[in-house]
């Protein structure tokens, strides 16, 4: 009987040991806020903007290969493109007769949206 009751308890615990260990119900969010979090309330050229150029249009829009007449790898040729309504605003955001960019890709994202539209609003500042 004693026996029968240690190993109904000895059940019992790991039961409950998998139960804790398995019920584990973190949000992605929380774990990683870093990366899902889009901060735009101050939104600069060089930490904002350039890292969204790096990572989606440079390699197509370069000094050395300006696709569609279009440079976005140095600020004095991106900031002839952004202005409200123009090249880089439509191309970006969809609008417009300009093509989609990036080209063949999804749109950016929404949090990038944003920070490249607030750069163009507030005049495309070099900071």
């Amino acid at each position: 009987m004693l026996m029968k009751n240690l190993v109904r308890l000895a059940a019992f615990l790991l039961l409950i040991s998998f139960t804790l260990t398995g019920c584990y119900y973190d949000k992605e969010s929380e774990l990683y806020r870093s990366s899902a979090v889009c901060d735009t309330n101050i939104v600069t050229y060089s930490h904002s903007i350039v890292p969204i150029m790096v990572a989606n249009c440079n390699s197509c829009h370069n000094t050395a290969l300006a696709s569609g007449g279009v440079i976005t790898d140095t600020y004095a040729d991106l900031s002839l493109v952004a202005a409200p309504g123009g090249t880089l605003y439509n191309g970006v955001n969809w609008v417009g007769d300009l093509s989609p960019m990036p080209k063949n890709l999804s749109k950016l994202s929404a949090c990038d949206l944003t920070k490249i539209n607030k750069w163009i609003a507030a005049g495309a500042p070099n900071n």
